[in-house]
């Protein structure tokens, strides 16, 4: 039942207060008629203990109501019986955001403000010595709330996030699944059907012209190690490698090309998640495969550029450039920038420069 009705410790616990309120049963202490305070205390014992066991199955408008009782009971016990009494603000520090979830600007909060202030008043006039401590008091249980709130929102924002995360990792996992296979269909479609050509030419050859067969079957053997060789590429590809495991990749590989590479402030690649990392790292690539291909590049310099919202890497070597950058093909790094909601910008600067943009999330 508890259970269900999403009741905690801290809940429960706050129902210690009411002895608060018990107290001058027992005590006398009341400045007024004491049946009348009976029936308040029962009142807002009702309205109290409403609160805190029932706020997960009452609609807004019930538990506004109770709010309102709540207050104006609390109004009573300043005067009939002490201005500190009003502290009982600070279950609404902690009910307002968490149990009622209303905002910093709602209608429960302005309440709050309201009742302080008229408790405030009363206490001006009851016990003049009093008031600068509850203010002092007030102050603290505001300070409270607003930090409550914001630790509401945080954690609302955090969710969101992480939902927009979960949707961003799927359509990366979609992305790659329809690369591979459009990779593979490339690549095993046209090999199988020349081994199938070519393997049936020299069944038909082997009878009559054997030096010929010979030459087809050789040309098979080419074709299914090429085709080897490009499965592995493309199961190479699969591997999710951090963005500073990719980096000493791509500098090995430049090693062994005579390329000079220099990239600087690759551990601000951590502040993405493992997923976004690993995305740029694809980019990082295909980038660089661009360059070895085309750019007769001889030096290649990379960077990463961090700020509060964005991480920016920056790719740029020493090649020949290009005399259209607006014609610029490159559909393989513009889905993945697409999929983490990026810019891409290129242009010639003594060679080709390409900068990716790339927003942070709050999680990191």
């Amino acid at each position: 039942m508890i259970k269900r009705l999403n009741i905690g410790v801290v809940e429960l616990s706050s129902l210690v207060y009411l002895l608060f309120a018990i107290t001058p049963l027992f005590t006398m202490e009341i400045d007024g008629n004491y049946w009348f305070y009976v029936i308040i205390f029962i009142i807002f014992t009702i309205s109290y203990c409403t609160l805190i066991l029932l706020f997960a199955v009452l609609s807004k408008q019930w538990l506004m109501l109770l709010l309102v009782i709540h207050y104006l009971c609390i109004i009573y016990f300043v005067i009939s019986i002490s201005p500190y009494m009003s502290l009982y603000f600070f279950f609404s520090a902690f009910a307002l955001p968490f149990l009622l979830k209303v905002k910093i600007k709602s209608l429960a909060f302005n309440l709050m403000i309201l009742t302080m202030i008229t408790c405030l008043i009363i206490t001006w006039f009851k016990e003049y010595d009093a008031a600068l401590m509850l203010l002092i008091y007030y102050l603290v249980i505001l300070m409270i709330t607003i930090g409550n709130f914001k630790r509401v929102e945080t954690s609302k924002l955090k969710l969101k996030m992480n939902e927009k995360n979960a949707q961003i990792n799927m359509l990366i996992a979609e992305h790659e699944r329809t690369r591979i296979a459009q990779d593979l269909h490339d690549t095993l479609g046209h090999v199988f059907a020349s081994i199938s050509l070519k393997s049936e030419l020299a069944s038909k050859l082997v009878a009559n012209k054997p030096e010929q067969a010979i030459e087809e079957m050789t040309a098979v053997n080419h074709i299914s190690k090429d085709a080897l060789t490009k499965v592995r590429s493309i199961i190479n590809d699969l591997k999710i490698n951090s963005f500073k495991e990719e980096i000493e990749a791509v500098a090995n590989l430049l090693k062994d090309a005579n390329l000079t590479f220099e990239f600087s402030n690759a551990e601000y690649a951590e502040k993405l998640s493992a997923t976004r990392q690993s995305t740029m790292a694809m980019i990082l690539r295909e980038a660089i495969n661009n360059v070895v291909k085309h750019a007769q590049a001889t030096r290649i310099d990379g960077q990463l550029q961090l700020t509060d919202k964005s991480v920016k890497l920056i790719i740029k070597d020493d090649g020949v450039g290009v005399s259209d950058v607006a014609s610029l093909e490159l559909k393989s790094i513009k889905e993945r920038v697409n999929i983490l909601n990026g810019t891409l910008a290129t242009y010639n600067d003594n060679g080709l420069c390409i900068e990716v943009l790339i927003p942070r999330s709050v999680e990191q």
